[in-house]
């Protein structure tokens, strides 16, 4: 390919003092004139590089001066460009060929030429006929660059940018270059035109060259430099198996490269496995370097593209699953965040990006929603369509606005978006009056002072829907009401709504939440929950967000603010056919299950305590102790008899198994709030240490002063393998008052107390302010312990014990520690960074 080189008339000035003598001003012919002239519509002259530089001119000027005169003018143009290379060029060829020289000699002559040659400008390209030198001259550059001031590395890089690279001798230039990790040095060479590369002869070979610096380095910035060389290549597969190495080496910046080189080829050559690889690494481990860095902006937008690119040949179902994880992740990222991964989704996998861009669409804050935007342009028409309506009739005008523009873009004509298509729509009684559609325009607009005037103007006119449906305009603009959740001190738009509209208000707050629904937390089921539990909202107005909760709580595809909607439904009364799918909530451990459970306590209807008691037996049949302990809390919670029947039983099994103890434990706490069981029970259960009933006990008369005497005596017992007495210790800690930390008999219970027991009193003990040698002997083996909950419960120990002994301490056993949660924390309390992941050295 003919390399070629722009001259932007605009510019030319900025260059002139290097071919320009300073006491001479510059001529300008007839063709230089017309190309400013023309600025507007030819912002470029282009020159080519090869033998035909400058280029004959096929047409005349518009000066009408014949062709064959300006072919003669610019043949004296490119004559005396190589008349100023000439002796450079000799002078080139002789210090390539002289008698080995020393290095500052060498140097010194390295300088000198460069110096000269960066004042000819574009003459350079006078070397067309000397292309061996010039290459020559750049090897010289690179061999001493370490030794170049930065502006003399800036005339390099110029140099190299117009210096005609024709000659085999480029294919060492180019190892070179990378060898020494030379990264601007390469990018003035490949960026002059898009698809140029030097004329290496035998390009194979070149490529197979730069695949031995991606393994052999020396640095990882010289690996960089040679992944990126090999990307302007068309024949890449020698460096294939290089490449594909290169995407599991420490370097993000290597593996950007590569990834690129691989997925940009034609056809690309990217395997699935490299393909998940780089994903799934992405969502554990964020790129490296400073948020404001320009290096790492460029690396991961090249990963990024390269992701891209690869997903419209390559689509693992294991690629949209890590996709989906670097959205839940939310990596420290400049580019590659939840926005681009949807982007990706719709790339590779247009279904799921569908569906995660409809939940984009439904979040209340404008940016989460204008995270939709890039991914639709990456949907096919029937995907994109309805999606691009429903953001052209959004709340906010940048989203809006961009939309409308995409549409435009995509379809040739603007976006048909009716009066139907704003939020509330269906609270108007009529069809739109012309004031309203004006108003509409006011409150769409991008001049804030109007918006609000008018808005003023609206509240006034309570109880107007017309009013309403065009102040739920601004109010669902986030941008502008800082609605739902985060309020200014000035105005709170819902509760004004609220206030103003009465029961229409309520309806306008429903169709928020239905327009937006999402995220789960902080979102406009919340914001009218929290009015209603305030008063705002009054009780004969609430059926329309009953009706809304209870549609959220039957959608089981769709758990969008499922907690919100039951603590809805639990202040406004949850209607009966919710009852089954509350109660499948409330026995389970997944969203929604704690409100789930309050809303069961508090039904109505006592029809349900028959159910309950059913489910608990159930359970204790089946020995399902979680299940168990859920209902059991919903049931005796309620007061329900037979509830208290069953929990007798729960309480006699865990007499004689450990694997009762948690759900006896709730069961003897609610019986004890109930008064069916009472202290003495409870001393009667302590002074049995040997049985699991006695730890029952000790949980659930925790910190009482009427079981103090039984729980010390128990400070003693061996029983239960050391646990008993462990149980005992930690109850009188946390008691009232408090047993000391400093309580001799506190050793030996720590020192016989089984490990996951041993770490839940080492917690109590440190809260009370235990001295760190009480707790020394014991804390090395928890804290490099295996069991993840012996570690989890020790999370936190850190930040308690901080002394020069426990540093020491923490310091020696680091390396062993497994936990890596336990460990990023006792680095931080040391002040040592964990060790790097990427390397880009």
């Amino acid at each position: 390919m003919s390399r070629r080189d722009e001259i932007d008339p605009k510019l030319a000035k900025h260059f002139a003092w290097s071919y320009v003598p300073a006491d001479q001003t510059a001529a300008l012919d007839a063709a230089q004139r017309a190309a400013l002239d023309a600025q507007g519509a030819q912002s470029t002259v282009e020159l080519p590089s090869d033998s035909s530089w400058p280029p004959p001119s096929s047409e005349a000027p518009e000066s009408g001066e014949p062709a064959d005169a300006k072919e003669a003018e610019i043949e004296e143009i490119r004559e005396r460009a190589r008349r100023l290379a000439e002796p450079v060029a000799n002078m080139i060829g002789e210090t390539w060929g002289a008698p080995a020289q020393d290095d500052e000699e060498r140097f010194q002559t390295t300088r000198r030429l460069l110096v000269r040659v960066g004042r000819m400008g574009f003459d350079v390209m006078g070397f067309d006929r000397w292309p061996v030198e010039i290459t020559r001259l750049l090897r010289m550059v690179v061999r001493c660059w370490d030794r170049l001031t930065p502006r003399l590395r800036e005339t390099a890089e110029r140099v190299a940018g117009i210096a005609p690279l024709v000659d085999p001798e480029a294919a060492d230039l180019l190892v070179e270059i990378a060898r020494a990790g030379l990264s601007g040095l390469a990018a003035a060479i490949f960026e002059t035109e898009e698809g140029w590369v030097p004329e290496v002869g035998d390009e194979e070979a070149l490529v197979a060259r730069l695949a031995d610096v991606i393994d052999d380095g020396p640095t990882y910035a010289a690996r960089c430099v040679a992944a990126e060389m090999i990307g302007h290549f068309e024949w890449r597969d020698p460096a294939v198996s290089a490449l594909r190495r290169a995407l599991r080496m420490p370097s993000f910046g290597l593996r950007a490269r590569a990834l690129h080189a691989l997925a940009s080829a034609d056809p690309p050559l990217l395997s699935t496995d490299d393909l998940v690889h780089v994903l799934r690494d992405l969502v554990k481990h964020a790129p490296p370097g400073e948020i404001t860095d320009e290096d790492r902006e460029h690396d991961e937008e090249t990963f990024g593209e390269a992701v891209l690119l690869a997903l419209r040949f390559v689509q693992p179902e294991e690629a949209a699953e890590a996709l989906l994880d670097v959205i839940d992740a939310e990596p420290d990222s400049i580019l590659l965040e939840s926005r681009w991964a949807t982007e990706a989704l719709a790339v590779g996998f247009p279904e799921t990006g569908a569906v995660m861009i409809d939940h984009w669409l439904k979040c209340a804050r404008h940016w989460d929603r204008h995270k939709a935007l890039r991914a639709i342009e990456r949907l096919p028409d029937e995907l994109a369509e309805p999606r691009l309506r429903i953001a052209a009739s959004d709340p906010n005008v940048s989203m809006r606005d961009d939309a409308r523009q995409q549409w435009l873009k995509r379809y040739g004509q603007p976006c048909p978006v009716g009066v139907e298509g704003i939020v509330g729509a269906s609270l108007l009684e009529r069809t739109p009056s012309d004031t309203f559609m004006a108003r509409l325009a006011v409150i769409q607009g991008r001049v804030p002072e109007a918006r609000r005037t008018l808005a003023r103007v609206l509240l006034d006119e309570a109880p107007s829907r017309e009013a309403l449906v065009l102040l739920l305009q601004l109010v669902a603009d986030d941008s502008e009401s800082q609605e739902p959740g985060f309020h200014r001190d000035d105005i709170r738009w819902a509760a004004t709504l609220a206030e103003r509209f009465g029961a229409p208000a309520v309806l306008a707050l429903r169709a928020l939440a239905e327009r937006f629904p999402e995220p789960e937390a902080f979102g406009w089921v919340r914001r009218a929950s929290d009015l209603v539990e305030k008063g705002v909202i009054v009780q004969e107005h609430t059926a329309p967000l009953r009706e809304l909760a209870t549609k959220r709580v039957l959608a089981e595809d769709d758990t969008a603010d499922l907690d919100d909607s039951l603590r809805l439904l639990s202040l406004v009364g949850a209607p009966a056919d919710v009852l089954d799918r509350v109660m499948r909530l409330a026995l389970g451990d997944e969203s929604g299950a704690w409100e789930a459970r309050k809303l069961l306590v508090a039904w109505p209807d006592k029809r349900i305590d028959s159910q309950l008691v059913s489910t608990m037996a159930v359970a204790l049949a089946e020995r399902d102790w979680a299940k168990l302990q859920n209902v059991a809390w919903v049931a005796l919670g309620r007061g329900g008899p037979a509830a208290r029947v069953v929990s007798q039983r729960v309480l006699e099994l865990a007499d004689e198994s450990e694997d009762a103890v948690d759900a006896a434990v709730v069961c003897a706490s609610r019986m004890r709030e109930l008064g069916m069981i009472d202290d003495a029970w409870a001393s009667e259960a302590l002074r049995r240490p040997q049985s699991p009933l006695f730890e029952v006990a000790a949980r659930a008369w925790r910190g009482s002063a009427a079981v103090r005497e039984p729980l010390e005596a128990a400070l003693e017992s061996t029983a239960r393998k050391g646990a008993s007495a462990a149980v005992a210790a930690e109850s009188l800690v946390n008691g009232s008052p408090p047993l000391s930390p400093k309580d001799r008999r506190l050793r030996s219970v720590l020192a016989g107390a089984p490990p996951s027991h041993r770490a839940d009193l080492i917690v109590a003990l440190c809260v009370r302010g235990a001295p760190f040698a009480v707790i020394e002997p014991y804390l090395e083996p928890l804290l490099t312990s295996a069991d993840p909950y012996v570690t989890q419960t020790l999370s936190g120990i850190p930040a308690w014990m901080r002394s020069p002994k426990a540093r020491a301490l923490y310091k020696r056993i680091l390396p062993r520690i497994v936990d890596e949660e336990l460990r990023g924390e006792i680095q931080e309390l040391l002040g040592e960074a964990p060790a790097p992941y990427w390397n880009e050295s």
